[in-house]
């Protein structure tokens, strides 16, 4: 199957218009070209362009871009995902580990499994810090941008002789497939949509904002830990907004910053 250029598609009830051909041989589509239905649709919500690299040649030298027409706005919100920029700016790999975060993950965890990938940030900041670390992501459009993500840093790592682990992405359902994924796994990671403040807060940035309106409010977050602690991961750190209480039981541990604090569960 071909993405054809100018040719709208239905992703669950996404509608995604394709501004120029993602052809079949791209592996990393392949997911998203299985989702996807062809539909009339005059009006879309989303508009996918792919840019060739300047070099042209092989996915990692292509960036995907998003164009979303927010409640139907004339004027659209864009963005793509891209870590080049983030990686040449550390001064020395791997970079530090401190605070919460870290704390949350484990003083002696090495290999993470993502289970709520997104766009990937928080994955490719532990990557930086020296993690393994792979991501698993339910939404075939959010993998495809990241693994396109994550190949553009592995091209820039490869150029820039840094010594850095780029990510893994898998597509799948974290609550049935997370037990495929635990070996060798120190810990598992999990940051599931904050639910609502009760007071409206600052408007969140873009690339959150169509987080949110692609995935909803992820109502089934709590299964999803419950399968997480249920796979028998040695630790599982979830990240919650600091007005938030836990997703289950009460946390071995938990470790607080500012605006989030992170519940540990550990399985004995």
């Amino acid at each position: 199957m071909v993405l054809e250029e100018g040719q709208s598609y239905l992703l669950n009830e996404v509608e995604l218009f394709v501004s120029n051909e993602v052809y079949e041989h791209y592996p990393p589509a392949q997911p998203l070209l299985a989702s996807l239905k062809a539909v009339e649709c005059r009006q879309p919500s989303l508009v996918l362009t792919v840019h060739e690299g300047l070099q042209g040649v092989g996915y990692h030298d292509r960036l995907i871009e998003l164009a979303w027409f927010k409640d139907g706005q004339k004027k659209p919100v864009s963005f793509a995902v891209d870590y080049s920029q983030t990686i040449s700016s550390i001064q020395s790999f791997p970079a530090p580990k401190q605070g919460a975060f870290n704390q949350a993950l484990g003083r002696k965890s090495k290999v993470i499994l993502d289970v709520t990938g997104g766009w990937g940030g928080d994955a490719m900041l532990m990557a930086t810090q020296g993690y393994r670390v792979t991501v698993i992501e339910r939404n075939p459009l959010m993998a495809l941008m990241m693994h396109e993500a994550f190949a553009r840093a592995h091209a820039f790592v490869l150029r820039s002789g840094i010594q850095l682990k780029i990510p893994t992405v898998i597509l799948a359902d974290s609550i049935s497939a997370v037990s495929s994924y635990t070996e060798d796994i120190d810990c598992a990671y999990v940051d599931p949509m904050f639910p609502p403040k009760r007071k409206k807060s600052a408007a969140v940035n873009k690339k959150m904002q169509l987080l949110q309106w692609l995935i909803g409010e992820d109502s089934d977050a709590s299964d999803l830990l419950a399968s997480v602690i249920d796979a028998g991961i040695t630790r599982v750190a979830v990240k919650r907004p600091s007005y938030a209480v836990p997703l289950l039981k009460k946390p071995e541990q938990q470790f607080s910053s500012k605006l989030v604090h992170y519940d540990v569960y550990l399985n004995k």
